[in-house]
């Protein structure tokens, strides 16, 4: 699943959700719709006739990054693996290109990981 991509094939993969929202989009013309699936969530934004990934946010460990970081590790852990990134509050964040990887830390261990579009950055 990539950030900003067409979600329709991805869909078609994963079959159906565990649960599914829609509300208008503050952003865009159309309909923001969050899908929840075992261990992670993806939320789409519409794009003409598509819906494209917004964000894809890592709920649990049991689905870790590309790169094998998974909510419950150290903040040690993650700047072994990605170095240090720009640190928000109770985020630290690092850009990729036309997203941005978000781990939201809670007593130095991560807590939740979320790949979000910098589309929505308006």
């Amino acid at each position: 699943v990539q950030v900003d991509a067409d979600f329709a094939p991805v869909l078609e993969k994963l079959g159906e959700p565990l649960s599914y929202f829609e509300a208008a989009s503050c952003a865009f013309e159309g309909l923001d719709k969050t899908y929840t699936y075992s261990g992670f969530q993806i939320i789409t934004y519409p794009d003409g006739e598509k819906d494209c990934v917004s964000t894809i946010v890592l709920k649990d460990d049991s689905v870790s990054t590309a790169e094998g970081v998974s909510i419950g590790e150290s903040k040690e852990r993650l700047q072994e693996v990605y170095g240090s990134g720009s640190e928000e509050g109770n985020m630290i964040v690092y850009a990729k290109g036309d997203m941005k990887l978000c781990f939201i830390m809670q007593n130095d261990e991560i807590a939740s990981i979320e790949y979000r579009s910098k589309v929505l950055e308006v």
